[in-house]
């Protein structure tokens, strides 16, 4: 006889959502892992002593990180999901009767409490100490690089403006660097009783940048192979002992991934104490302010190279030898080049050195040495060329070709893990601090689905 069921959900039960999760579920493992009390410490300072009592900051945090390990990218719909699915009230601490606190409190909070707090940070940097106490991050190596993220802004509604330049350290390091050399120059030109004065580089204070009017913080991406129109880049830097993100920095899609890299790794060193022995990073880091940089910090580099590579180790003054120790370059005639002047050119300095015209003008091998129109040969040198030489030395060795293959390994992996599985393929939300936001959550979702997969 077939049995029919037509009294259910009519009786009164005691119900203990704690046997209804499973012991391998990732909410049961996060929860027994880490303790989350400390939030209360990195947000009390955001409420009032006085008044009505809030809503728990530990539940509204918790309910988020749920959105971005789940891959629910609505607020509105993790609403609902936290109200229909047991294990999501359980890690919340929600009996099956409790109200599920509305999707608009965290806007609301976002506008408000929060607004330009740095509470999010603060926990993401929590749970990273907390990986170095565990021996999870060493800073042995440090992989970079960056990906794009759609941003939720019209294509079609781009403005030209006029903007003044503002350098960051990337640039400021070779400015530094550029200075010295100006007046060590000047020194000697005084010492020799040389009247001449080299000439000063001229650089640009103000720039032409296209700006996107529904939202002025995100850039246009225009890059072989990637998307067109408005986006942010989630510039990310991870430990490869275990894959373990140790920083992610936005900016506007027009960046260059290289821009931020030696600030965020100075961020890094001072904030963590974290002593980083080397760092990898593709093609696009390969310049002289990188390497400069990464000489002041004292990391080596193993980057692959581009501008040594193509553009110095075939240049025309092959056949030119240049002497370190006079800072001269000589030519196949047995004639020097000196140092005259510097350069600069999209925020790049060169030195230029110049040969006699009273050399040249005899020369054999004028002609084919620069032509019959100029009156003397010069050649131009990036400032710090000699680290990109070293540089594409050390590509030469086995430890660059282990650095690059962590670097594809755990930055490809983990961009594509966290734009399918941790809200960062798109955004909803407009406004460089929201994106840093949804930047932080979805590396913090996915450093903890690592770090209980090496603590279990």
């Amino acid at each position: 006889m077939i049995g029919r069921k037509d009294d259910y959900q009519s009786k009164m039960e005691f119900i203990d959502l704690n046997t209804f999760v499973p012991s391998n579920h990732i909410l049961r493992q996060i929860n027994e892992k880490i303790d989350f009390t400390f939030i209360y410490n990195k947000m009390e300072k955001y409420y009032s002593k006085l008044g009505r009592k809030s809503l728990d900051p530990v539940l509204l945090f918790k309910m988020l990180l749920i959105g971005y390990l789940f891959n629910v990218d609505s607020e509105r719909e993790l609403e609902q999901e936290v109200n229909l699915n047991i294990a999501y009230r359980w890690f919340l601490g929600l009996d099956l009767t409790d109200k599920v606190p509305d999707h608009s409190i965290f806007s609301q909070n976002r506008r408000r409490r929060f607004k330009d707090s740095n509470v999010t940070q603060e926990i993401f940097d929590y749970i990273v100490k907390l990986c170095m106490e565990k021996g999870l991050v060493t800073g042995e190596v440090i992989v970079s690089d960056s990906t794009h993220i759609k941003a939720s802004a019209a294509k079609g509604k781009i403005e030209k403006v006029v903007v003044e330049k503002t350098p960051s350290q990337y640039i400021n390091t070779l400015e530094e660097e550029a200075k010295r050399i100006e007046k060590e120059f000047e020194e000697k030109r005084i010492e020799s009783g040389n009247k001449k004065r080299g000439r000063k580089p001229k650089v640009s204070n103000t720039e032409t940048r296209s700006v996107v009017k529904t939202d002025s913080d995100s850039g246009l991406l225009c890059r072989p192979g990637k998307p067109s129109g408005p986006h942010y880049l989630a510039h990310t830097s991870i430990d490869t002992e275990n894959g373990i993100i140790v920083d992610i920095h936005p900016s506007a899609g027009n960046i260059n991934d290289c821009e931020p890299f030696i600030e965020r790794l100075k961020v890094i060193q001072d904030k963590f104490n974290l002593d980083i022995n080397c760092v990898g990073a593709d093609r696009g880091y390969d310049t002289a302010p990188i390497h400069h940089g990464l000489k002041t910090l004292e990391i080596a580099g193993y980057i692959s190279p581009f501008q040594y590579d193509t553009a110095y180790k075939t240049t025309s003054h092959k056949e030119f030898t240049y002497n370190k120790d006079t800072d001269t370059y000589t030519c196949q005639n047995h004639k020097e080049l000196c140092f005259t002047h510097l350069s600069s050119t999209n925020g790049q300095y060169y030195k230029t050195y110049s040969a006699k015209m009273k050399d040249c003008k005899v020369c054999p091998f004028r002609e084919q040495c620069f032509g019959k129109t100029a009156t003397r040969r010069t050649i131009s040198r990036p400032i710090a060329h000699e680290l990109l030489e070293e540089n594409f030395r050390r590509t030469k060795t086995e430890k660059y070709k282990l650095v690059q293959r962590l670097r594809r390994v755990w930055c490809e992996g983990s961009f594509g893990t966290m734009k399918i599985k941790h809200n960062l393929y798109k955004t909803y939300k407009r406004g460089i601090e929201k994106i840093r936001e949804q930047c932080l959550f979805s590396a913090l979702a996915l450093n903890l689905k690592r770090m209980i997969k090496v603590m279990n």
